[in-house]
């Protein structure tokens, strides 16, 4: 069931009142973004990733990280709608995470199937080369680019889920394939199967 609390005068400031706080570290301030947005931010993330645990994790991450760069945070839109993004984004890094183990997984068994010991071996490094190649790109790419690959979104599909352009999609794509094509060289051509997009 749910209950209210007496409100004091802090949850009658503006967003850009209660942003301004934050930035000097106003634990209040902080609190009352917390109590406010907590519930309705986990219900959106445990109908999406259909894990209660996994969404109050997911959640207490989101403030987490905004407890962390408090300091230079700027609020440009309201809280509302930046925590609703926070946490669609928060979303999609974790299906894209259990996504790659997946994918990783399964590599390792057709890997331990096929492959001799020193072949296995050689797989096992080009992936997690891959997976640092990937995690290195810059977030926004990071994320069309995993989104393409490891959730199999068209780019349709991704610009209606950030909100960008599909020709902005494609120039990350095509940014993180230049990169993959640039660190691997002649080995490209290996992890064009693990990568579940077109190279």
């Amino acid at each position: 069931m749910t209950t209210f609390v007496v409100m004091n005068n802090s949850d009658f400031l503006t967003d850009q009142q209660l942003a301004s706080l934050l930035r000097k570290g106003d634990a209040d301030a902080f609190k009352q973004l917390y109590d406010r947005f907590w519930s309705k931010m986990l219900v959106v993330a445990a109908k999406r990733l259909d894990d209660v645990a996994e969404a109050e994790e997911a959640v207490q991450d989101i403030f987490v990280n905004l407890w962390r760069k408090r300091e230079t945070f700027e609020l440009k839109v309201s809280f509302e709608h930046y925590l609703a993004v926070a946490v669609k984004f928060e979303i999609i890094n974790r299906r894209a995470k259990w996504a790659r183990k997946e994918a990783l997984h399964n590599s390792v068994n057709v890997a331990d199937a096929v492959y001799d010991g020193g072949a296995d071996l050689e797989l096992k490094d080009l992936l997690q080369q891959l997976e640092r190649t990937i995690n290195s790109l810059p977030p926004k790419c990071r994320l069309v680019f995993r989104l393409s690959r490891d959730d199999e979104f068209t780019n349709r599909q991704i610009a209606e889920e950030l909100g960008v352009s599909e020709k902005a999609v494609e120039k990350h794509i095509s940014k993180a394939l230049k990169v993959l094509r640039e660190k691997f060289g002649r080995k490209y051509c290996l992890v064009v199967p693990y990568l579940g997009i077109n190279g």
